[in-house]
């Protein structure tokens, strides 16, 4: 197997077709969010804002629970033998996700803390829509209708923006946030399902019986995920007020950009490999691109953020934040980890068995960090236990990713390449912060975003210039 410079070439244009119009209507919403936790976290008493967190947390946590991995199944998998399989064994999958939907919903209900019941059936119907768009955005996904989705992610993104600002500045209230947000996702779910598409031509991907395990497991790897993602914050939820959570969140706050990054990259590698599962050079060749491609953007942002993270919290939070600048200095370190989506290969070859193994390694290192760990640093321990329990994860599922397509373990990713992109940038950013260390500090944070902008734009330039053109990429 032979992935030269000019094979690592013709992904290029692959990916930036591909990949920006995945990623532009994934952004939208998140930058919205992004922009309303700046403006609420400012706006909103501690505890107002903490609360106002825990929706999101809660959210995240039944929605993924309760989906199961079915929008992971959908993308990995050819959709007319999907639709078929969902017709044959439609009567256990239909009482199966009844059951978990109920026994969920139900646990949350009793056990969600800082709502009262009115919160609580307005977020378990806001979780529901948001389950059935999340299963209806991947199908128009699958069906490679990216632009289409960028363009409902738009005017979605708009809506619910401008909602959250209309409830801020006029009385804010929690309930009526949570009612109009389920209101307008009716809306994009809507509009989704308006769009006309084809279906993939059936090609039979799996035995019946091994097609359900792997379902499986991606399911209970889904499950484990999110709680390895969230466990830091659920912890300290039942152990801290609502006011201390706050702060520790925007401290341990994960950028939605980074996860949104892997989540687009992983995608776009599930819809090709899915189709190419015979071409491991294929498999390599992307994978490998991923790397470089995230890497451009991901390493300039990451010494961004160390290196002025004071002045960052002071002029975006006010100063109101400054004690969760401790906690962010370290969670910001799981950030030059996030070039890529590490089980995705594991993934396209149906490991799911080894892919959930990789989340109970990460829980379980991950808790007994958290034990060991926060009696003698608090908080920051938790945090720096997350982070520790997550490159576990990466290695493990690297490791696998190798044996499965039979190389060896340093060619999965270009190890030179990245070392010496980020040492480079290393240097380049303390020199910049030594630099400027006596500027005033609105000059310090525009000098210093101004050459990150720089940076990454050169970066992406290679893969996005083929899309300017009048025929980017074509590649079979």
């Amino acid at each position: 197997m032979n992935v030269n410079y000019a094979e690592s070439q013709s992904y290029k244009p692959l990916i930036a077709r591909k990949y920006l119009w995945l990623f532009l209507g994934r952004i939208m919403p998140l930058l919205s969010l992004i922009i309303i936790t700046v403006i609420y976290s400012r706006q909103l008493s501690y505890d107002d804002y903490g609360t106002f967190q825990s929706v999101w947390m809660y959210a995240n946590i039944v929605n993924v629970i309760i989906s199961f991995g079915f929008s992971s199944v959908i993308l990995s998998t050819n959709l007319s033998f999907f639709f078929i399989f969902l017709k044959t064994n439609r009567r256990f999958i239909t009482r199966f996700y009844i059951a978990l939907w109920i026994s969920g919903l139900t646990i949350f209900f009793f056990f969600a803390k800082n709502f009262n019941t009115n919160i609580k059936f307005l977020l378990i119907a806001f979780i529901i829509i948001q389950n059935i768009i999340t299963v209806a955005e991947t199908l128009l996904i699958k069906r490679r209708r990216e632009k289409i989705s960028f363009v409902i992610n738009f005017f979605y993104s708009l809506l619910f923006f401008g909602w959250h600002l209309f409830i801020l500045f006029s009385h804010y209230s929690l309930a009526n946030l949570i009612a109009g947000i389920s209101i307008i996702s009716i809306l994009k779910l809507v509009a989704i399902l308006l769009v006309t598409v084809i279906n993939e031509k059936y090609e039979p991907v799996a035995d019946e019986k091994d097609f359900m395990k792997h379902w499986g497991y991606l399911g209970m790897n889904e499950v484990l995920s999110v709680i390895s993602k969230w466990i830091d914050k659920v912890f300290l939820l039942y152990l801290l007020t609502t006011s201390e959570f706050a702060v520790f969140f925007n401290g341990a706050f994960e950028i939605p950009l980074f996860g949104l990054l892997i989540s687009v990259a992983g995608s776009l590698m599930l819809i090709e490999f899915s189709g190419n599962i015979q071409l491991k050079d294929k498999i390599l060749g992307l994978f490998r691109e991923s790397f470089s491609m995230l890497s451009a953007i991901v390493f300039p942002l990451f010494f961004f953020l160390f290196f002025f993270r004071n002045d960052i919290f002071s002029v975006v939070f006010k100063d109101k934040y400054n004690a969760s600048i401790p906690i962010f200095a370290i969670s910001i370190f799981i950030l030059p980890l996030q070039i890529n989506n590490y089980s995705v290969i594991l993934q396209c070859f149906s490991q799911g068995k080894k892919i959930m193994a990789g989340s109970i390694i990460d829980i379980v290192i991950a808790l007994i960090l958290m034990i060991s760990l926060y009696p003698l640093m608090g908080s920051r321990g938790i945090v720096l236990s997350i982070v520790i329990s997550t490159y576990c994860q990466a290695l493990y599922y690297l490791w696998h990713s190798a044996k499965i397509l039979n190389i060896n373990f340093f060619r999965l990713f270009p190890l030179q390449k990245l070392v010496v992109k980020f040492l480079i940038l290393l240097i380049l950013y303390f020199i910049i912060f030594l630099l400027l260390r006596d500027s005033l500090i609105m000059m310090r944070l525009l000098i210093a975003a101004v050459f990150t902008t720089a940076l990454v734009v050169a970066g992406m330039w290679s893969y996005f210039k083929t899309f300017f053109k009048k025929n980017y990429g074509h590649v079979s």
